[in-house]
């Protein structure tokens, strides 16, 4: 159903000059591939599967926060959406500053035991991506949803990005800025993208389609322990947030990286070369500043 709202915005935008510098026909090819890559639409249609964002999430017996607690689900759980016969009617509510609606769900948890309730939105992850970073045969999922830290101000917006194996929390990081709570009106993206230099990248982009249109992206590089925060963009605006330089690690040897210019297929290019002992430009690459992490 959003996707049906935001392509309708889209092409409704056309007719307004001031916006063509957000919306135009330009953006139609990224829309579409967006849109393809995403789970948008499995938040929206029933029986697609969902995926708890935090550890001991609540299912509420009805769409309210002080409706009973029927059962609480690990970090990671899959849970299956059964969306409302009336999409336009979503029941909302706001926890920790962040507006959102109810997702209705079913399931079983961990003993077994079905369930079929309500979980609200900043409890389920946004996007999600299977992956094997550590090539170790065993898959993690890379989760990205809203900030679990209340909000303090309006300007005060954040994401996190989650690495999950086996049910447990490997490392998280906050995406500053990034807008994913329902009032945004904003769809994600979470894609690992590998590079030709031999190593991947998280991307978790956002893009929003109307008066407030804009693609945003961040990219992570994953060191084996940490998510670290290499580059982050608004695109259709041209402005830069981060753009740090890291190490990758090769065997014996080392490269450093940092972010160059997007590619075919909205692939970012990064460009690198030989650490070879430098340690004047390690040392730029370490004094790089350091993301939030959310333990």
């Amino acid at each position: 159903m959003k996707n049906f709202l935001l392509i309708s915005a889209l092409f409704a935008a056309q007719a307004t000059p001031a916006q063509d510098r957000f919306v135009n026909h330009d953006l139609e090819g990224y829309y579409d591939w967006f849109h393809e890559q995403s789970q948008v639409a499995d938040h929206y249609e029933p029986n697609t599967t969902l995926y708890t964002f935090t550890a001991s999430t609540q299912v509420h017996e009805g769409p309210c926060r002080d409706a009973d607690v029927l059962t609480k689900l690990p970090l990671a759980f899959p849970v299956t959406n059964l969306s409302y016969d009336d999409p336009y009617f979503l029941p909302e509510d706001e926890i920790n500053g962040y507006g959102d609606f109810w997702y209705h769900v079913t399931g079983r948890d961990d003993s077994g035991q079905p369930f079929q309730g309500y979980i609200w939105g900043a409890d389920i992850a946004k996007s999600y991506y299977r992956t094997d970073l550590n090539k170790d045969q065993k898959p993690e999922l890379v989760l990205l949803g809203i900030s679990t830290q209340k909000r303090k101000n309006l300007r005060d917006i954040n994401a996190e990005v989650r690495l999950v194996q086996e049910g447990q929390l490997m490392t998280a990081s906050t995406i500053p800025g990034l807008c994913l709570f329902e009032d945004c009106a904003a769809s994600s993206l979470l894609r690992v993208v590998h590079t030709p230099q031999g190593f991947p990248v998280i991307e978790a982009s956002t893009m929003t389609v109307g008066c407030w249109a804009g693609i945003e992206k961040a990219f992570y590089f994953y060191d084996g322990t940490s998510l670290n925060r290499v580059y982050h963009a608004e695109y259709t605006t041209d402005h830069e947030i981060v753009s740090a330089p890291f190490i990758v690690n090769k065997g014996a040897s080392a490269q450093i990286c940092q972010y160059s210019h997007e590619g075919e297929n909205y692939t970012p290019i990064w460009k690198c070369q030989p650490l070879e002992g430098d340690t004047d430009r390690a040392e730029v690459a370490m004094e790089a500043p350091a993301d939030v992490r959310v333990k």
